[in-house]
Parts: C-alpha cells; sequence; structure tokens
C-alpha cells in the first residue's frame, strides 16, 4: 500500500493522482491485472487495446465518487448529529458542537464491464471498488440543520480497486484537522421534508471545486 496526497475529492485522484494522469493509469492498472489480462489476451489483438480502454473508463466511472458524499451519507446515520440538527432546526439562530466518537464508515460497490465481441458476449470483467474512512477526534458543527463546519480530528480514507477479484491498486490517505475547516457548502443532515418551505440545501456558486475551505497550512503540509 502506497501513501497518497489527500487533496483531492474523489477516490479516483486518491488511487490515480491528477486527472491527466488517471486515464493511463486505469488502463495500464487492467491490462497488467493477473485475471483480467489473461481474459484480454485471448482477444485479437487489434480488439485487445481498445477492451482495454474501455474497461478502464467504466473502472474511472466507478472511482469518480465524491468522498464527502461517502461521509455525509454515514453521518446522516449518526444519531447525535441527527439529534443536534432537529434541535438546531428548531432553535433559529442556535448551533451546537458535535462529539463523534471513534467510528469508520465504508462504500463498497461491485459491478462489472461485459466485452463484446461481433454482438455476442465473450467476457464479463468484475469491477470492485470500497471505501473505508476511520475518523477520530472529530467535532462537528451544526446550525439550522445543518453540518456547516468540522473541527479538530483525524481521518484515514483506505481506497481499493480490484479486478476481477483481484486487488490491483490500494492507497491511504491521511487527514490531520488542527482547526476548525468551513465548508464552502451548508450539508443537509435530515431529510428535506423537516426543513421548513424554501429552506433547501444552498448550493455554491464554484461547485466544482472542493467542498471545504483548505486552511493555510494544507498545501504545505501536501
Amino acid at each position: 500500500m502506497t501513501t497518497a496526497p489527500a487533496h483531492s475529492d474523489s477516490v479516483l485522484t486518491v488511487l490515480f493522482g491528477p486527472s491527466e494522469e488517471q486515464h493511463d493509469a486505469l488502463t495500464r492498472a487492467v491490462a497488467t491485472s493477473g485475471n483480467a489480462g489473461s481474459t484480454l489476451d485471448k482477444l485479437p489483438p487489434a480488439v485487445r487495446d481498445i477492451a482495454a480502454r474501455e474497461v478502464a473508463s467504466a473502472a474511472a466511472g466507478l472511482l469518480d465518487i465524491n468522498l464527502v458524499d461517502v461521509l455525509v451519507a454515514g453521518w446522516r446515520q449518526y444519531q447525535d448529529l441527527t439529534s443536534a440538527a432537529r434541535r438546531t432546526l428548531a432553535a433559529p439562530g442556535s448551533s451546537e458542537l458535535v462529539e463523534l466518537a471513534t467510528h469508520r464508515i465504508t462504500l463498497s460497490q461491485q459491478p462489472y464491464v461485459a466485452i463484446l465481441v461481433d454482438g455476442s458476449q465473450f467476457a464479463k470483467v468484475q469491477l470492485g471498488v470500497s471505501v473505508v474512512f476511520d475518523l477520530s477526534a472529530v467535532l462537528a458543527r451544526v446550525r439550522a440543520g445543518f453540518l456547516v463546519g468540522v473541527h479538530a480530528g483525524k481521518c484515514d480514507i483506505t481506497a481499493t480497486l480490484s479486478i476481477d477479484d483481484e486487488e490491483v491498486v490500494s492507497k491511504q490517505a491521511h487527514i490531520d484537522l488542527p482547526g476548525e475547516i468551513t465548508l464552502r457548502r451548508e450539508i443537509r443532515l435530515l431529510p428535506a421534508r423537516e426543513y421548513p418551505q424554501g429552506a433547501s440545501q444552498p448550493q455554491a456558486a464554484d461547485d466544482d471545486k472542493p467542498w471545504w475551505q483548505p486552511p493555510s497550512w494544507w498545501e504545505a503540509a501536501t
């Protein structure tokens, strides 16, 4: 396992680096995978490279997972957070700091890609991705039913890609939070029906940017 810089928002970038490197790295991973490589080797040479690129594209789509979406999905099941969301929603102007006990959030998906030759299925390549967040000493700031900030804590992210049950790449990112991180957009913690009409989640004007505002130490640390 190698360590990746944790300055991206997607599993794809944690595993394969900046966008300009991702497709080539994924294609190499598919072509050199023992199980998938054996399957692709049975194809005619002219078809083999095309198939490898198509499998890589499918894997890229699978790995284009927003990390904060996974975290928030897990936190929406965290009773202390949802209780704080309801209390602050009922008391306009109030906010709460919620201490999150050491916990783990996981995601696992296993789609497959069918390889067709002359309209018939020649082979099936099974993909698998897992993402594990190990979090400790995290304080969450909740206001008006929304998560608005994350305070000091630690987060280890382990992302793994497998092809035909063979682990192809696994990398880990580590984040230390020495102070409060202000989110670029507030994140809803409760079902939309529980909010007053017109109180939909604010959308940032720069949604293509990271979900949080990096603190001043971030660039030096990464």
